[in-house]
């Protein structure tokens, strides 16, 4: 295993310091930072996921035959008619 130092701006060691706070299981940083690290590059490829991703099919589908091509369509018809709230901040 390597060894890394780093430093962090005040602001993300601030957030990393109010993290570890407010967790229950007290985690050194490190290992939190290492997570961090693996979650990033899992995201983009560089390392494999850490639990292979399973797809549960859904019990109904949505009626649609072409969902996959005219998504933005149909979303924008559900959006429409109500179906779906829309997305307000």
């Amino acid at each position: 295993m390597q060894s890394l130092n780093i430093t962090l701006p005040d602001t993300l060691a601030n957030a990393l310091n109010s993290y570890i706070k407010d967790q229950e299981n007290l985690l050194p940083a490190n290992d939190i930072v290492e997570d961090a690290i693996i979650e990033f590059l899992s995201q983009r490829g560089y390392l494999p996921p850490k639990k292979p991703i399973k797809f549960i099919p859904a019990t109904k589908g949505s009626g649609f035959l072409d969902t996959s091509v005219n998504h933005d369509q149909i979303l924008a018809e559900e959006i429409y008619l109500q179906s779906l709230p829309p997305n307000t901040p």
